[in-house]
């Protein structure tokens, strides 16, 4: 037992909170950080993520320019004429440009000023549906000179993306409009710029009503998802990127933070259970302790008494004082009756010492409890009869015989009735009978009674009840532990009957053998 602080205060009982509160903090530490942690983890992906997917932006954007800027600087208004000679060659500079227009300062189409890939007829539809609604659209009239700009549309429910640029020469003003062929970015420029992504990203395009123009959907990975207009080209589609394996990040996250939230909450729960269970192990060793100090004060006033009263009868028979051989016989019965309750109450410290050291042995042997209990009563018969007991007892007759230790059970029947004879008053009533597959033996008193709060308590070790402790009756607290273990070996049970003032009466179920197993 630990030693104690100033007044009765454990050490424990310091340390404990201190435990406690180290635990909490701990805790409490643990879960930040690991939050903390896992926070850090998502924002460097998503930053990555970020990274990747404005630089992809950036090459798209920076392609279809650089396209546009070399169809631009291939425009001689000198030479219009040639311009649609040397098409083959232009367009092979700029391959993504589909169509080209020259403007005057009037916006009126200059001569040899319109060159196509496509057909005549699907570049004479296109010229047509430029003059028609394309051109009005463009701010040309307000366009600084030199400066590029795009407008991406949708007309007649297609996607148009225009290039165009006001330039000047030999003091006359020019504009340069381009068609960009969505088809060929769809089918060369997108693969070539998206198609490294493949198997470390998922990826795709989506114009203005939500529709996938390339890829395929990326689906819904929350934060991790990145979606982007492009900056000046095509800002009516958008540039959606997450990591390939977002969704699977977002279910391992979670059960990565669900697992060390349960290792931490785990931890916790264990030191806190830990740190509980001593105080509640010092606890219980603190009333150990205490039971058994009274338990040594107890048997050492137990010995005492009859100690004393054996040697002071023992003097007077030595010394003669005698007045008649009637106080001889008095005083010699004095000394047998202090001898035989100092027997029984050794025997009952040496029969308890070797339960809790483990090494209780019981001789089973093929027996009548009826025999036991007659002959156990005869014993103490006379003690009941000079206490002023009345014994009353019923044993039914032709009862079975069963496995038993009969030193055992006249041991478990002697406390019994020491016990009625401690504490009881005017009858004492022993009974043996069969129910069912048990032998029944009750022995009952008129003594004070046991509150129902106590009725399990009272088989414990060292344990006296409140009324007991209360008289001057001394008391080992170890003959109902006795009974109660010596029952149980022999696979019965101990129950007791009792209330407060109406004595009480203890229930001892032995179990019978069957005639197979006897024979």
């Amino acid at each position: 037992m630990p030693e104690r602080l100033g007044k009765g205060i454990s050490p424990l009982a310091v340390i404990a909170p201190v435990i406690l509160i180290a635990a909490v903090v701990l805790g409490g530490y643990s879960y930040r950080y690991a939050s903390q942690l896992a926070e850090k983890s998502e924002l460097s992906l998503v930053e990555s993520n970020r990274l990747l997917g404005d630089q992809t932006r950036q090459r798209i954007d920076n392609f279809i320019i650089d396209s546009d800027r070399a169809m631009f600087d291939l425009v001689d208004l000198e030479h219009l004429q040639d311009f649609a000679k040397q098409w083959s060659y232009i367009v092979r500079v700029s391959p993504a440009v589909e169509a080209a227009v020259i403007l005057d300062e009037n916006l009126n189409l200059l001569p040899g000023g319109y060159v196509s890939k496509k057909r005549t007829v699907d570049a004479q539809a296109f010229l047509a549906l430029f003059v028609k609604k394309i051109l009005p659209d463009l701010p040309l009239a307000d366009l600084k000179t030199d400066l590029h700009k795009h407008l991406h549309k949708e007309y007649d429910g297609r996607d148009y993306l225009m290039s165009f640029i006001k330039r000047e020469h030999a003091e006359r003003t020019y504009y340069v409009v381009l068609k960009i062929s969505l088809e060929y970015l769809l089918k060369e420029l997108f693969p070539d710029v998206l198609g490294p992504l493949a198997g470390k990203s998922l990826y795709c395009v989506r114009d203005d009503h939500g529709q996938v123009v390339f890829g395929a959907p990326v689906g819904q990975p929350g934060k991790f998802l990145y979606e982007e207009a492009f900056p000046t080209t095509l800002y009516l589609w958008r540039l959606q990127v997450t990591p390939a394996p977002a969704a699977s990040i977002n279910t391992e996250e979670r059960v990565r933070r669900r697992s060390e939230y349960l290792l931490i909450t785990l931890t916790l729960g264990i030191i806190l259970a830990g740190t509980v269970f001593l105080l509640y192990a010092n606890q219980r060793e603190r009333r150990a302790n205490q039971a058994k100090s009274d338990f040594i004060s107890n048997v050492s006033h137990e010995l005492k008494t009859p100690l004393s009263l054996i040697r002071m009868f023992a003097e007077l028979l030595a010394l003669g004082k005698l007045k008649s051989p009637d106080k001889a016989r008095e005083y010699a019965e004095i000394i047998t009756r202090e001898s035989e309750r100092l027997s029984r109450l050794i025997d009952n410290v040496l029969d308890f010492s070797r339960i809790e050291r483990g090494r209780a042995a019981y001789d089973f042997q093929l027996g009548q409890l009826a025999e036991v209990v007659e002959r156990s009563l005869d014993v103490y018969r006379h003690r009941l009869e000079r206490e002023g007991f009345k014994l009353i007892t019923k044993i039914d007759n032709e009862l079975p015989p069963t496995m038993i230790d009969e030193n055992a059970m006249t041991l478990l029947l002697l406390n019994l009735l020491e016990n009625a004879v401690k504490y009881g008053k005017g009858e004492v009533a022993v009974y043996l009978t069969r129910v069912g597959d048990v032998l029944r033996l009750v022995v009952g008193d008129q003594g004070p009674g046991i509150p129902t709060d106590e009725h399990q308590r009272i088989f414990d070790r060292f344990y006296r009840t409140r009324e007991a402790r209360g008289t001057n009756v001394r008391g080992s607290g170890i003959g109902l532990s006795l009974v109660k273990h010596i029952a149980e070996a022999h696979g019965g049970s101990v129950t007791v009957e009792s209330e407060p003032g109406n004595g009480a009466a203890f229930i001892i179920d032995i179990p019978m053998i069957s005639k197979r197993a006897a024979a």
